[in-house]
């Protein structure tokens, strides 16, 4: 059997759901950008942390951070919550907490959060938030549905990254397309790197 024609469909959704997300987020991502950069740039850090696959986006945020983007330039203040820490939480306390506690006890005034999930938002993504507040940390979310729970938590000076998109795996692409997308605008911002 040929799955050519398959393929050639995945890749038409994908440029597809980059068409929607670039219309509907553009100046959302821009903001998102600027959010961590100004926080870095008053010496404070980057939290960030992801449930599922999501995890796997929060974690490639903070490596790029850590990391030299596409140029090589100074590491910047970033870090992921620990996954030994959340699973220690988990067994001792509560998987709702294994966020939260590292946050209570990592952030500070002035840290962002940024928080890649799908859904609504867990009630670890829900606490997550609330110990963000509880810290003076700005919050951004990235998450392929509007409104729910995690939503209605979010303040205005929050930035809320809603993918306009069914289809999780595309979801998923389209959060990895905007980290990509903060990096380049944060390494501007601070470096003036052109990746043009």
């Amino acid at each position: 059997m040929d799955y050519s024609e398959q393929v050639i469909d995945l890749f038409h959704r994908h440029i597809e759901s980059c068409m929607y997300t670039m219309e509907a987020l553009g100046e959302t991502i821009a903001r998102a950008s600027e959010c961590l950069v100004e926080s870095m740039l008053h010496e404070h850090k980057i939290i960030c942390c992801g449930e599922g696959n999501s995890r796997l986006i929060a974690h490639h945020l903070a490596t790029n951070l850590l990391n030299s983007f596409q140029h090589e330039r100074p590491a910047l203040p970033a870090m992921i919550l620990s996954s030994d820490a959340a699973t220690a939480i988990a067994a001792d306390s509560s998987y709702n907490d294994i966020y939260a506690n590292q946050i209570r006890a990592l952030g500070q005034t002035g840290d962002c959060l940024v928080l890649c999930y799908n859904g609504g938002g867990s009630t670890a993504t829900l606490r997550a938030i609330q110990a963000a507040h509880e810290r003076n940390m700005k919050v951004i979310s990235l998450s392929n549905m509007k409104g729910g729970d995690a939503s209605a938590l979010l303040l205005p000076d929050d930035v809320e990254l809603t993918f306009p998109v069914d289809d999780r795996a595309r979801a998923i692409e389209m959060q990895l397309i905007a980290v990509h997308s903060i990096c380049e605008l944060i390494d501007t911002h601070l470096f003036g790197t052109s990746h043009a």
